[in-house]
């Protein structure tokens, strides 16, 4: 039974485990885990030089230049004077889809599509009326790179001659981005191009953007990212399934040929404005043997996106980061196969807990966990540093879950035992009580049975005031319940009474019945000894009040301190009707049981004098149940 609970128990962890990453709960810490693990170990990578520059379409140049696009005369000038710093490549993070609209060979055709004019561009050489083939020179000469899009989505399709390039496919079973549809530029311009580069850049599920596939394949090719496609402008890429090799770096590449980034601090990467650039402004040095990208940053010209550091980044950043990762081995890699392994390990530790658990050894099984979590934590940020993710929250949230569940199940469980000790324990008590009680009635020719009625008495006259809003604000539950348990001791004091006086047939003398008074004294002191060890218990102070407070009376003519009213605790005055009540029906050595009729008429008669006139009224609407519980249970 024991063994068919554990694994039970350890069925439900898995089952938990499974509805876990089902549901992306896991996948949605992990990414914050990566978050805040990347804060933890970043560099800023001060001692590094950057190998890229960014010729930014900004504020500036735009403010110089005119709103885009630009003419492409413009553009081709600004590859051309970029060329002549003899960078490493040129890359453009735009694409151009359709003809230049400001070419002097478009604007003829405008006017005669729109307003059948011909209209003639006189003293300008024809070389200069396709701006698209002076700027498709300008890439061919440059050796630029273009980028393009892909997409599964319905975009407009531009005739796309992709040019052969420089990779070798081993094995692309890794790589399973495919696309459907590409936009790319126009046929002029692309088959000017050395090369071609996706921009393409997707944020994680939960909008922060991490990761980058490579490659994404488009019907029977692969094409590379932009920043990859610039590398490879140079050197060539070998993909052996998750292994990338290019200029002399080996890439670690994870699920769907994707790898993680690691952004730089704002001020590592290096932007110049293309109009210094296009003004001779810009040093040639800063851009030779660079790999040179040219973008914008303007607002609303680019994509942003937001990154692990909460900052926001444009889209060129994304490909410029690639290649400065690549060239100083700053590349993250993320393994599948270590979310499994995470899992597995999880579900391990859980049931070595969940064995600790059965075996009720609650501090190994915190330091079991507390050691797990810290020395794996630890572990991960080493190999974060090392620049492997190993997916830690695919270790840490089932575990997490799995022994906050269980510590839940300890707590129900302790609760349940101690509700259960308890219980046993009152149980144990309350008839060790019952049994004293019994000891001291049968001293005094008394049986059981009066003890059990009394309680009864108590019980229903205590719900009936608390019911009908009498006393409400003292008969608590707590109150109710321990004036039923403490009411058997209220005359454990007839213990040291003489069996002369206790047992003697006939009534008593005066001095006889001084002696009997005493049994409330001596009932005080028994239960105020036990009191000395146990200051705050509330029942034994309650029994010590029911013992020495019973035989007082209303108009403070009782003993054994002469208390009136509601001076006298009002458990003595309920045990006072009770105990008075059961005397006067029951027969004695000293007389004869009282009819019920008498017996109740005498209790009202004593209200006022003896008892506490609420409690009689209380009584009188009742006494048929006092009655009923007399019969029930006989001597």
């Amino acid at each position: 039974m024991k063994y068919t609970k554990l694994f039970l128990g350890l069925f439900l962890l898995v089952a938990l485990n499974l509805f876990l990453l089902k549901n992306g709960v896991i996948e949605y810490f992990d990414y914050k885990m990566y978050d805040i693990i990347n804060k933890i170990a970043y560099e800023d990578g001060q001692t590094l030089k950057s190998s890229v520059v960014v010729v930014d379409i900004d504020e500036k140049s735009l403010e110089y230049l005119g709103q885009w696009p630009w003419s492409r005369m413009v553009l081709a000038q600004l590859i051309t004077s970029i060329d002549r710093a003899n960078p490493s490549s040129i890359a453009l993070d735009v694409i151009f889809p359709e003809a230049d609209k400001t070419s002097p060979s478009e604007i003829v055709k405008f006017y005669k599509r729109y307003f059948d004019k011909n209209i003639v561009i006189s003293g300008l050489s024809k070389s200069y009326f396709n701006n698209d083939k002076i700027f498709a020179t300008a890439i061919q000469k440059s050796k630029s790179i273009l980028s393009v899009y892909l997409s599964n989505e319905d975009i407009k399709e531009t005739m796309c001659r992709i040019p052969k390039q420089l990779l070798e496919m081993k094995d692309s079973s890794n790589i399973t981005y495919e696309s459907k549809n590409i936009l790319c530029n126009i046929d002029v311009l692309q088959k000017m191009s050395l090369n071609i580069g996706f921009i393409n850049a997707v944020q994680d599920k939960d909008g922060i953007f991490r990761r980058l596939p490579l490659f994404m394949k488009y019907k029977d090719r692969f094409i590379p990212t932009l920043g990859l496609s610039a590398l490879m402008s140079i050197d060539k890429a070998i993909v052996d399934k998750e292994n990338l090799f290019i200029m002399g770096h080996g890439i670690k590449m994870g699920e769907s040929g994707n790898v993680l980034l690691n952004f730089y601090d704002s001020s590592w990467y290096k932007k110049v404005s293309a109009v210094d650039v296009l003004l001779g402004k810009v040093n040639k040095n800063i851009l030779k043997g660079k790999f040179v990208f040219i973008g914008t940053s303007a607002v609303g010209l680019h994509d942003k996106y937001i990154v692990s550091s909460s900052k926001i980044i444009s889209a060129i950043d994304v490909h410029t980061t690639l290649i400065d990762n690549i060239l100083n081995e700053h590349l993250r890699y993320e393994s599948e196969e270590m979310k499994n392994i995470n899992l597995g390990l999880s579900i391990l530790i859980l049931f070595i807990l969940l064995y600790y658990m059965q075996q009720k050894k609650q501090i190994e099984m915190m330091f079991i966990f507390v050691f797990t979590v810290s020395f794996y934590s630890l572990f991960s940020i080493f190999m974060f540093f090392n620049n492997i993710y190993i997916s830690l929250a695919y270790f840490l949230v089932p575990l997490g879950v799995g022994f906050f569940m269980l510590n839940m199940i300890l707590i129900i469980k302790n609760y349940q035992d101690k509700k259960l000790f308890n219980k046993e324990l009152s149980r144990a008590r309350s008839s060790a009580i019952d049994s004293m009680a019994l000891v001291v009635e049968s001293r005094d020719t008394e049986t059981g049975a009066h003890i059990k009625r009394t309680k009864e008495y108590i019980s229903y006259l205590s719900e009936y005031l608390y019911e009908n809003d009498i006393y409400k604000n003292i008969l608590t539950k707590k109150f109710r319940f321990l004036v039923n348990i403490a009411s058997p001791l209220h005359d454990i004091g007839k213990v040291a009474i003489p069996d002369s006086i206790l047992k003697k047939r006939g009534k008593l003398t005066k001095d006889e019945f001084e002696t009997m008074k005493n049994h409330a004294i001596i009932g005080k002191n028994i239960i105020e000894n036990v009191l000395k060890d146990n200051k705050d218990n509330e029942y034994l102070q309650m029994a010590l009040n029911i013992a020495y407070y019973h035989h007082e009376k209303w108009d403070g003519t009782g003993y054994p301190s002469g208390l009136k009213e509601s001076r006298i605790p009002l458990e003595a005055r309920i045990m006072a009707l009770a105990d008075v009540y059961d005397a006067l029906i029951s027969k004695r050595v000293y007389k004869e049981a009282i009819g019920f009729e008498e017996s109740e008429q005498i209790i009202i008669n004593g209200s006022g004098t003896h008892f506490d006139p609420i409690l009689v009224e209380a009584f009188i609407e009742i006494k048929d149940k006092f009655k009923d519980i007399a019969m029930r249970i006989k001597e």
